[in-house]
C-alpha cells in the first residue's frame, strides 16, 4: 500500500511538472528568434545564404524565422508515433503522420505544433535504404538547417546512424537520442526479470540502455543526450519526457539574443 501510493504521489508530481513545462515551453516558442537556425560553424559561415535557400526551396523550410525540429533513423522506429504524440493527435486524426506495421513515411514531412505557430516538427523517413542512402542522408535531407537533430536509438546503433552522427559532427549540429516505446521495454524487463516493483524494475532498465549507448555512442563520438520516452504515455511522464522538452526549450534559447 505505500509503495503505490508513493508511486502515485509521484505521478502526480509528474504531471504537475510536465503541465508547468509546457508554459514555460509555449513561453519561449512564442517568442520569434533573433538568429536563424543554420548555426555559426565553420562549415556553414560562408554558405549561409545558400543553405539556408537551399532548405527553403527543396523542403518548404523557414530556418529563419521558425524552429525546426526533425526525427530520422531507422526504419520503424517509432518516430511517427513520437510525432503524434508530442502533438497531442492521435495517428486517426486529420493530419496526423502515418503509422502502421510497414514503413509509412517516405518523404520528410512537416508537421505544425499545436498552439506553437513558430514550431516545426519534420518526420523523416527511415534512414539507409535504398531509396534514401546512409551516405548522402544528411544532404539530401538538409540536417545542417535544422535547431537539432532527434535521432533514434533502438540499441543496434546502426551503420547509417553512425554516419548522420559523423555528418552532425562535421557541421557542428547538435543530436540527440531517443530510446522509443519506454513502456514497453520497462514490461519487457519485468516480465523477463520477475521484478514486480516498477520502480526497481526501471532502475534495471536504465542501467542496461545506458551502459550499451556508453559503449556504442559516447565511447567512440563523446557525450551526448540520450533520453528515454514513452509515446503511449508521453504526458504522464514516466519517464525521459520532462528532461527531453527542456531540452527542446533550451535550443529555442539558443536562437535568442538575450
Amino acid at each position: 500500500m505505500g509503495h503505490a501510493l508513493s508511486t502515485f504521489v509521484g505521478a502526480v508530481a509528474s504531471v504537475k511538472d510536465f503541465i508547468q513545462l509546457m508554459v514555460n515551453l509555449c513561453d519561449a516558442f512564442n517568442k520569434p528568434p533573433d538568429r536563424d537556425g543554420v548555426g555559426n560553424h565553420k562549415t556553414i559561415v560562408h554558405n549561409r545564404d545558400r543553405l539556408i535557400k537551399e532548405a527553403k526551396q527543396h523542403m518548404g523550410m523557414d530556418a529563419v524565422k521558425h524552429y525546426n525540429f526533425i526525427f530520422c533513423g531507422p526504419s520503424k522506429g517509432g518516430k511517427s508515433t513520437l510525432i503524434n504524440a508530442i502533438r497531442g493527435v492521435k495517428p486517426n486524426d486529420a493530419g496526423a503522420a502515418g503509422v502502421g506495421i510497414n514503413e509509412v513515411t517516405h518523404d520528410v514531412h512537416c508537421y505544425d505544433y499545436p498552439g506553437l505557430a513558430l514550431v516545426k516538427l519534420y518526420d523523416a523517413p527511415g534512414a539507409g535504404t535504398l531509396s534514401h542512402p546512409a551516405a548522402t542522408y544528411f544532404t539530401d535531407k538538409k540536417l545542417y538547417a535544422f535547431d537539432c537533430i532527434f535521432l533514434i536509438y533502438d540499441g543496434s546503433f546502426l551503420e547509417s546512424c553512425k554516419q548522420i552522427l559523423e555528418e552532425a559532427h562535421v557541421w557542428g549540429k547538435p543530436v540527440a537520442f531517443l530510446r522509443t516505446k519506454a513502456d514497453r521495454l520497462l514490461d519487457d524487463v519485468m516480465y523477463n526479470s520477475g521484478i514486480d516493483d516498477e520502480q526497481t524494475a526501471k532502475e534495471h532498465l536504465y542501467v542496461q540502455i545506458q551502459d550499451a549507448f556508453q559503449r556504442k555512442v559516447v565511447a567512440p563520438y563523446g557525450p551526448h543526450h540520450l533520453f528515454m520516452v514513452s509515446a503511449r504515455q508521453l504526458r504522464l511522464a514516466r519517464f525521459d519526457e520532462i528532461a527531453f522538452f527542456e531540452y527542446i526549450r533550451d535550443a529555442a534559447a539558443r536562437r535568442h539574443s538575450t
